[in-house]
């Protein structure tokens, strides 16, 4: 509904997960276990989240209740990190970034964490995915030489590149029709927010001033 967001806050020394409810306005913690509580995502049906918990010491994927912040599923159990889920449009699947192939690669599962298949397989370094709303593909961040963005099909073809040569660009977000991604790069100098058509033409900055400006997330069609 767009009516809640879920992040990670050092407020209390760990990096804890939380939940505001922006209608409210208020925030509530729900998960402060032990290691890191990070990368929390919502599923579409809004009866969890997904996020990365390391209570052994290894960083892995799990599911738990938005409101009790009860452990529902642990969906990841490889050596290495899985981080980064995010849920495809209709829920069935989820998205990570993953070491189990040598070093970080996007993968995809089943939402209770069965079939895991690898999706990029150019490049040393891809992180960062986000669902399309459509549902055929996934932008990604991937290193080569700095930070660009890619888009790449659930089944591993068709890559396509959306930024080149122009600073580091990372955190992509789609518009929800799908058309626009939005994304934080240093082009400018410092950080800001641009838009780009989701094959790269048309890049116009967003954001003003002296910088600092990461990590967008395109919101849903409100009803409020």
């Amino acid at each position: 509904s767009g009516s809640a967001l879920c992040f990670t806050s050092y407020a209390n020394g760990n990096p804890d997960a939380y939940v505001a409810d922006l209608l409210k306005a208020q925030v509530r913690r729900i998960s402060s276990r032990t290691g890191i509580n990070t990368g929390c995502t919502w599923a579409p049906s809004g009866d969890r989240v997904a996020l990365t918990l390391s209570p052994s010491g290894d960083a892995d994927i799990f599911t738990i209740d938005p409101i009790a912040g009860t452990q529902i599923a642990r969906l990841t159990t490889s050596p290495g990190i899985d981080v980064s889920p995010t849920f495809s449009p209709d829920g069935t699947r989820v998205a990570f970034v993953s070491e189990r192939g040598g070093g970080p690669q996007i993968y995809i599962m089943n939402a209770d964490g069965s079939g895991a298949k690898r999706v990029t397989f150019s490049g040393s370094h891809n992180t960062d995915p986000s669902w399309s709303p459509k549902g055929d593909k996934i932008a990604f961040v991937g290193r080569d030489g700095g930070f660009d963005v890619f888009t790449v099909n659930i089944d591993g073809t068709g890559m396509t590149r959306v930024t080149q040569g122009t600073g580091d660009n990372e955190d992509p977000s789609w518009s929800p029709e799908g058309d626009f991604l939005v994304f934080s790069s240093t082009r400018s100098g410092s950080s800001h927010i641009w838009l780009a058509n989701a094959d790269g033409t048309h890049q116009v900055q967003l954001t003003e001033g002296g910088g600092g400006y990461t990590n967008p997330h395109w919101s849903t069609h409100l009803s409020w």
